[in-house]
């Protein structure tokens, strides 16, 4: 029987459910400025060679 490793959301760093989804748990535990915030600053670093 295989096992699925845990799922983690990098905005909060904590385990999502095992019942719910990274999405779910993104559109519904967090603000969308909040993971607006988050993309552009992972965009700058990956662009502009920065550490997040």
């Amino acid at each position: 029987m295989a096992t699925r490793s845990p799922v983690y959301c990098h905005l909060c760093n904590e385990e999502v459910a095992a019942t719910d989804t990274l999405e779910h748990h993104l559109v519904y535990s967090h603000k969308p400025r909040e993971l607006a915030k988050r993309l552009a600053a992972e965009w700058e670093a990956e662009e502009l060679g920065d550490a997040v």
